[in-house]
């Protein structure tokens, strides 16, 4: 069940997630009539599954780390910087591909996380580098022109510049028809790929297995500065 709800996620295929529904009302029948004599094959390397409901979805993790750099010397961030030096502003060597504006870097943001997590479409008013150092992710990504068929939380929202459905449950598309008219490029990252996604591009994330990501930012990109605006998203450089 688990193994198949990870793959309905992954794949946004409403087919799948009811058959998972099925699976899930079985298995819980089963339970609760005393019925459950077999395990059920699990895909995290659990030989057995016991677990209830509420035990499985705390399985399901998504941990982040953050260096900044002022603590990259003697500090406790120094780890970070050490492992990933094309992120470090301070070797230009390494790092120079990777910036575009070294003295706004804010800092590297690492994600690890198990396959079936989503981080909803949203766009970021930065330049970002993002590098895949494990595993897999699918990226759906949206030219900042597309904003206004993006369903998105007004500005003053706590999750502004985040969709307000659900990208993965077909059944919220009839919801918001504009959204279907969305132009959007798909590509799926490998371990040892890096995207740069300029400022305010949209992008939705599905890992297709266990992965770590880290990224980078270095300062704000105001070739859609306009396109921002019009859409109700105010840059630094334009105050209502």
């Amino acid at each position: 069940e688990r193994a198949w709800e990870r793959e309905a996620l992954a794949l946004s295929s409403p087919e799948i997630s009811a058959r998972v529904k099925e699976l899930r009302k079985e298995r819980i029948n089963k339970e609760k009539y005393g019925e459950m004599n077999e395990s059920i094959p699990d895909d995290d390397e659990i030989e057995e599954d016991n677990d209830t409901e509420k035990e499985k979805r705390l399985k399901w993790y998504y941990l982040r780390v953050n260096g900044w750099l002022d603590d990259a010397n003697d500090g406790t961030d120094k780890f970070v910087f050490d492992e990933l030096p094309f992120f470090d502003p301070r070797k230009e060597e390494d790092s120079d591909f990777y910036f575009v504006d070294p003295k706004a870097q804010r800092g590297i943001n690492c994600r690890f996380g198990m396959r079936g997590i989503i981080a909803e479409n949203h766009f970021d008013l930065s330049r970002n580098m993002i590098a895949l150092l494990g595993g897999e992710r699918r990226y759906i990504i949206g030219h900042p022109s597309q904003c206004k068929k993006m369903a998105l939380y007004p500005h003053e929202h706590p999750s502004g510049r985040h969709s307000s459905f659900d990208w993965s449950n077909a059944a919220e598309w009839d919801l918001h028809p504009e959204f279907k008219e969305a132009l959007v490029s798909e590509v799926v990252m490998h371990a040892g790929d890096v995207l740069y996604l300029p400022t305010a591009w949209f992008h939705y994330i599905v890992n297709l297995s266990k992965n770590i990501q880290c990224n980078i930012r270095s300062g704000i990109g105001n070739e859609h500065e306009s396109i921002v605006n019009e859409c109700g998203f105010y840059t630094k450089s334009h105050k209502q």
